[in-house]
């Protein structure tokens, strides 16, 4: 008959150190039990069994901290975050996270693929860190701004943005973007720091970035939002007006859209799954494009489907009512 696993302190905690473990009087055999595991050489960390899974909160998202088989993204983001954490235990001096890593710990959207490496930094002349699961980065000083996160060392959100141009396509750099300059924590010169990252000299693929740049917004509120109104522009239509308040005849604000051509009367909405689930959300949404449509706006109603399978389908019924609105006016 096997015996449990003898306790380990309670102070070590879930994650922790070999070393810390050893001096507590921990034997290096209960530390290759099987009730641990070793994300990285030098930690340990308790096997928890798998989380029920979660139900979407009143926003219709998973936190990352509650990701769930059903919400891919969240999970991963979620683990990579964890395993960041993990790996701040035993990182070498100088050491500090960038790249998409960064981007999770800022809490910022970027892809992530499964088992997403962590992408570490260090300081010129400091070699890369090395590591199993690691793409490591030596940085130059002058490109890099670093900050504290959550408790760890990252870059901030220009510098990451900017050393993703690397490995991020353009529309994902403006959406990287567009979430950091609408980001009320980020601070008003938000924009003003992305443009110094992305000028400063000797930036890798600075042009790229420029361009990212120039495609930037405010007040676009989401990646979906920021891909529909690059869709618009790759298909040679005019660049919807953002957060654009739509008002009856007598002046009475009648809702607000993300994405809308004004002086077309057009509004463009889109459809994340929270305006299906939730209630409340479908009836205000009923309720507003029918007032829309009494005071003459037309409604063009984007799934995501529409913005990630059928673009063109998309982009197609925008040209037909912004032509519509054409020939109406005359």
């Amino acid at each position: 008959m096997n015996r449990p696993a003898r306790q380990l302190p309670a102070y070590l905690g879930d994650a922790f150190l070999r070393s810390e473990a050893i001096a507590a009087g921990v034997s290096p055999r209960r530390l290759r039990n099987a009730d641990l595991e070793t994300p990285f050489r030098g930690v340990r960390r308790k096997r928890v069994e798998p989380r029920s899974m979660p139900q979407p909160g009143p926003t219709g998202q998973v936190s990352a901290g509650h990701a769930s088989a059903a919400h891919p993204l969240a999970r991963r983001r979620a683990e990579h975050l964890e395993r960041a954490k993990l790996y701040s235990l035993i990182a070498s001096d100088g050491a500090f996270f960038c790249g998409r890593t960064a981007a999770v710990i800022l809490g910022l959207p970027v892809e992530l693929k499964p088992a997403q490496e962590l992408d570490v930094g260090r300081l010129y002349p400091a070699r890369a860190p090395r590591a199993r699961s690691i793409r490591g980065v030596q940085a130059r000083p002058n490109l890099v701004t670093l900050q504290s996160t959550a408790g760890l060392r990252t870059t901030s959100p220009s510098t990451t943005w900017a050393m993703l141009g690397r490995w991020l396509s353009l529309e994902e750099l403006v959406v990287l973007g567009d979430a950091i300059v609408n980001d009320s924590r980020f601070g008003r010169d938000a924009s003003t720091a992305l443009d110094a990252a992305a000028n400063a000299p000797g930036r890798p693929r600075a042009r790229l970035l420029r361009e990212a740049l120039s495609l930037v917004r405010v007040g676009s509120a989401s990646p979906p939002e920021t891909q529909l109104r690059l869709a618009l522009r790759a298909a040679r239509l005019p660049e919807p007006e953002l957060d654009v308040d739509v008002r009856d005849a007598s002046g009475g604000l009648l809702g607000r859209s993300e994405l809308a051509y004004p002086e077309s009367r057009v509004a463009i909405e889109y459809e994340s799954d929270h305006h299906r689930v939730d209630q409340r959300q479908w009836n205000r949404d009923i309720e507003k494009y029918q007032a829309y449509a009494e005071s003459g706006w037309r409604i063009i109603r984007v799934t995501a489907a529409m913005l990630y399978t059928n673009r063109g389908e998309m982009v197609r019924q925008v040209a037909d009512a912004l032509a519509v609105a054409g020939r109406s006016a005359r």
